[in-house]
């Protein structure tokens, strides 16, 4: 016999801590919790450049932190798109902005805000959903806040032409600048080889005359052998009045 008087009836499933249904209510949550999406990395990435205070002078937060401005198009397309997005065009981050809501709220610079997308506010960035990319082509163009991309990729071609064109020049200008040095050579060349064959010229000619007049010869010995001897005289008499002097 129990002395505690009767044992309370226990039914299967129940807990003797919570209510009954309780573990399955916690265990939806719990699910619903883990199939939670996080914000899209273009997002993410966004948010991180603008919020690094280094790079102010290229891309930043607006005055009232509701909006961001890209200071320098061409700086952000060359060294920040490549770094986080591993590509350099600036007209396909503004029209990734566009599929996700975000408008451009300045005609005289490129200034774009996004309700959800604030300065300290991070957590909102998961509420920015993706717009679907199968509406009409008409109605894309109807959408008040569309952001304009056009005008920057034309001016990005023109800018990109006149750096080709400058780095062609400059490849020209180097190579008629090879040309005339190689013309130069050609000059200094030219005129040697005329040295060369007036020399044989001349050694075809003396040849000529030996073998013409046998005498030639002898007479070309004699001349020098007399030239030595005057040469070794006056050399014989220099000495002479410096031994004198001494």
């Amino acid at each position: 016999m129990n002395p505690y008087g009767r044992v309370k009836e226990e039914f299967p499933g129940a807990s003797s801590s919570y209510p009954a249904g309780m573990p399955s209510m916690v265990t939806a949550q719990q699910m619903k919790g883990l199939h939670d999406a996080g914000p899209p990395p273009f997002l993410t990435k966004t948010y991180d450049i603008i919020d690094d205070s280094s790079t102010n002078n290229i891309i930043s937060w607006g005055r009232a932190n509701n909006s961001f401005i890209v200071w320098d198009p061409q700086a952000f397309s060359m060294t920040l798109l490549p770094r986080f997005f591993k590509h350099n065009n600036f007209s396909s981050f503004v029209r990734q902005l566009n599929t996700y809501g975000f408008r451009k709220v300045d005609t005289d610079r490129w200034e774009f805000a996004n309700e959800k997308f604030l300065r300290g506010k991070r957590h909102l960035l998961k509420n920015i959903r993706r717009r679907k990319t199968h509406q009409p082509q008409a109605s894309q163009y109807a959408l008040d806040h569309c952001v304009e991309v056009g005008r920057f990729g034309l001016d990005g071609e023109i800018d990109r032409l006149r750096r080709d064109k400058q780095v062609l020049m400059v490849e020209l200008v180097k190579l008629r600048q090879q040309q005339q040095n190689t013309r130069t050579c050609l000059l200094a060349v030219e005129k040697r080889l005329r040295k060369t064959e007036m020399k044989q010229q001349q050694m075809m000619s003396f040849l000529a005359k030996a073998m013409q007049n046998p005498s030639f010869v002898q007479q070309l010995i004699q001349h020098n052998d007399r030239s030595k001897e005057l040469e070794e005289a006056i050399t014989k008499k220099r000495q002479r009045r410096i031994d004198q002097r001494d």
